[in-house]
């Protein structure tokens, strides 16, 4: 018995060596969201562009209401499947009602992080937003809701200095 576990010890070292490293996991709310529809013949898009670092996740955001385009910058954290929105800023509006520091006009009344209650989630390789304790569920999702993940935001992206806010934001330095 002792010879064959001598024998076998360095068959089963090597095994152990040569094994595989485990697979490196995706981070799931990394990546391009953006949905598109005609307003007025003209194509307007909304979109969301996130970076995932570990349970941090950064983002900014473009949404049309109300006639105009609003922007916003936010971060959060990923627990389970859904990212909770913990602080947001930029153009006022349904999602917050604070500027961003260094985007904000001389008059503004609020300017910094705001507060949200907003978390995100994923269905069916979509992107929602959920309010407050609802639960993050695909329960009575149908085709064709959320927004889908796309490989480019394309010409409807954000500014060059969202996408070094981001870098920065990802590293925790937002």
């Amino acid at each position: 018995m002792r010879r064959l576990l001598v024998t076998l010890m360095p068959v089963a070292a090597a095994l152990a060596v040569s094994a595989p490293a485990p697979a490196w996991a995706p981070a799931p709310f990394e990546g391009a969201w953006m949905s598109c529809e005609t307003y007025r013949e003209a194509e307007i898009c909304s979109y969301k562009l996130l970076v995932q670092r570990g349970r941090r996740v950064c983002g900014v955001q473009r949404y049309f209401a109300t006639s105009a385009y609003y922007e916003q910058r936010f971060v959060g954290t990923v627990t389970g499947n859904a990212a909770r929105i913990e602080k947001i800023c930029g153009d006022p509006g349904s999602e917050t009602d604070t500027y961003c520091t260094g985007r904000a006009p001389r008059d503004a009344a609020k300017i910094g992080w705001g507060a949200s209650d907003d978390k995100l989630f994923q269905c069916r390789g979509r992107l929602f937003v959920g309010a407050g304790d609802t639960a993050a569920s695909c329960k009575g999702v149908k085709p064709g809701m959320g927004m889908p993940r796309v490989r480019t935001l394309g010409a409807q992206g954000p500014a060059p200095d969202d996408h070094a806010w981001l870098a920065a934001c990802a590293a925790g330095r937002e």
